[in-house]
């Protein structure tokens, strides 16, 4: 079999593409993040069955180069979705996570791993400076899975996004110092390249991002050429970058990025659309491909009281220690605290920068370079398997998830759908509307709601949409079909019971009707399709009704006529939603009905 894998480069290839997509698969179903499957397949058919190894099939100098590149639009992705305002909400607590927790987990995971292994001084102060990242690639499938309170969500999900360039930054200055530690005046050598990273990256990324975003905004592009010539720029300025100083791309593509994601741009979403595309392939590809490359019996080797050690350490003590030192005196509550703590998973670029670490230092004749790899693809395996298991049960012991939200997420921002919302934010029930009509939604924050522009089928609303304390989802658009594949895509989250549609606008026909399982249920008690809402919304007002005993839906229909749309039903700060020729409300709550404009008057 490894003789027919290497003999047909195309063939291997084309299986290390099936098999990532096949473990993205695991893991949507699993309900964990991709990188354990996948993972997982890297070790199975690369050091444990010998199929696919990366290293004796693709020459150095063209492999490595590659997950270069790959690891250079990973970051320019990650770039793109950071929003310069979210960030000022959470910069404190987030400046010092990548300042004084960075130098927190460096020396400390320096010091561990020259006392718990084999490592060299040197080798150490790599490693320290490698496990620095955690990974929005690792980040965002436990969000998506836990769903924290906001203020968690968002420490989280910056934290990772923004230590990826400073970890990176790190490693490739303590690489090179490394490298160099026997020549005369290393140190100041060092100094050199930071300031070379620093000026190269920065330049090239602030010239790029501009001139991208510059081509962009006047439309000097036809849109089906922006994909490629923003891919083509992502690698020019990496590549020039990395050319003019020792891998200034990887900060000059976060940059670019950053300038691009917040420069307006109108063709954005398909821009990042067509990003998230690639940029699962190649973390499918670079994951597997890594994996495969490690030696079997250096990763056997770390598998000891030493390496298991050494990742107690930097889960135990480590993480921590670099939260509590980088939260003193910030308005984040112990509960929080604690749970950020736990959760520090490493990804990608721990992954990669490591690999393309460990040939240029087995060239330069350091032992135990695989050694390093294998500790690394240790910490990267044992934290994200355990903070996938302990993610969900924690936040809810510890109560920064809510094992019962409330919330809803409404699909759909148009005026019906905002009164509605606007109701229930009144009454203490969060909301968060989501559009891809961006007049609805600067609408919807301009009355002061939550809203989200984009799609809530895109890859890039997962790691966007904040989550925490939202668990139902009401689909009031007018499209049918989008309504159910909506429904159908967060029952996964919510459950199949809390997502809920509109009545379908169609004529009930065999050829166009469907079918139960391929939607929501209907929402309120009265189903209605959109343009009957739209219609009601319209020439009437929602009221709360207290109920009595031996209450009924007629006693509304009585006060208020046939057209009454039972919605809600509200106890407290709990919400029901009504359904479809469901059960009747308890005594003691209150039912948030639709009524006629001019039934209203005198009335509740």
């Amino acid at each position: 079999m490894a003789t027919l894998f290497e003999s047909h480069i195309s063939l291997t290839i084309a299986v290390i593409i099936a098999l990532g997509a096949a473990s993205q698969w695991v893991a949507w179903r699993a309900r964990l993040p991709a990188i354990l499957p996948l993972l997982t397949t890297g070790f199975v058919v690369g050091p444990i069955l010998g199929w696919i190894r990366p290293d004796e099939m693709v020459p150095s100098g063209l492999l490595y180069p590659a997950i270069a590149l790959a690891v250079g639009l990973i970051l320019f992705e990650g770039g793109l979705t950071l929003r310069i305002p979210e960030v000022k909400e959470i910069r404190t607590v987030v400046l010092r996570l990548v300042t004084v927790g960075a130098l927190v987990t460096w020396f400390g995971g320096t010091l561990a791993a020259y006392l718990l292994t084999d490592l060299s001084l040197p080798l150490s102060f790599l490693f320290g400076a490698l496990i620095i990242v955690t990974g929005p690639t690792v980040i965002g499938p436990l969000l998506r899975i836990v769903r924290p309170q906001a203020r968690v969500a968002n420490v989280l999900k910056w934290e990772g996004i923004i230590i990826d360039a400073i970890g990176a930054m790190v490693a490739v200055l303590v690489f090179e110092f490394v490298l160099i530690d026997n020549r005369d005046q290393a140190f100041g050598q060092t100094i050199l390249l930071f300031l070379q990273f620093i000026l190269f990256g920065t330049v090239t990324g602030v010239l790029g991002g501009l001139a991208l975003a510059g081509l962009l905004r006047i439309r000097a592009v036809p849109d089906y050429l922006i994909n490629v010539v923003a891919l083509a720029a992502v690698f020019m300025v990496f590549s020039i970058a990395s050319a003019l100083g020792p891998e200034s791309g990887l900060l000059a593509v976060v940059l670019m990025g950053i300038i691009v994601g917040n420069s307006g741009v109108p063709n954005i979403n398909d821009l990042l659309s067509f990003k998230e595309d690639l940029t699962i392939l190649f973390i499918n590809v670079l994951f597997i491909v890594l994996a495969a490359n490690i030696e079997l019996d250096a990763f056997v080797g770390v598998l000891t009281v030493s390496g298991l050690s050494l990742l107690a350490v930097v889960m135990l003590v480590l993480r921590p220690l670099d939260i509590f030192v980088s939260t003193w005196r910030t308005q984040l509550q112990a509960n929080e605290k604690l749970y950020l703590s736990w959760i520090g998973p490493r990804g990608i670029v721990a992954a990669s920068v490591s690999s393309l670490f460990a040939a240029r230092l087995g060239e330069a004749g350091f032992e135990g370079a695989q050694t390093l790899v294998s500790l690394v693809f240790l910490v990267i395996v044992g934290t994200v398997l355990l903070n996938s298991i302990t993610a969900r049960p924690l936040g809810r012991l510890l109560r920064v998830a809510d094992p019962d939200p409330q919330g809803l997420l409404i699909l759909g921002a148009h005026a019906a759908a905002r009164k509605i919302a606007g109701f229930l934010q009144r009454e203490g029930i969060q909301v968060l509307l989501a559009d891809t009509n961006w007049s609805n939604v600067a609408e919807a924050r301009s009355e002061g709601l939550g809203a989200y522009y984009g799609s809530l089928l895109s890859d890039r609303s997962d790691d966007e949409l904040r989550l925490g304390g939202i668990g139902r989802l009401l689909a009031l658009t007018s499209n049918d079909e989008a309504n159910a594949l909506t429904a159908l895509k967060y029952a996964r989250d919510f459950g199949s019971q809390d997502v809920y549609q509109l009545e379908s606008g169609r004529e009930a026909s065999e050829r166009n009707r469907l079918g139960d399982e391929s939607r929501g249920r209907v929402v309120f008690h009265r189903g209605v399709p959109y343009r009957e809402l739209a219609r009601l919304v319209e020439g009437g007002e929602i009221v709360k009704t207290e109920v009595k005993e031996h209450f009924g839906f007629e006693s509304l229909t009585e006060e208020y006529g046939s057209e009454v749309l039972p919605m809600f039903v509200i106890n407290g700060k709990s919400i029901r939603v009504l359904v479809k020729d469901g059960p009747v409300p308890e005594p003691g709550s209150s039912v948030v009905s639709l009524v006629p404009r001019e039934t209203t008057s005198g009335s509740a």
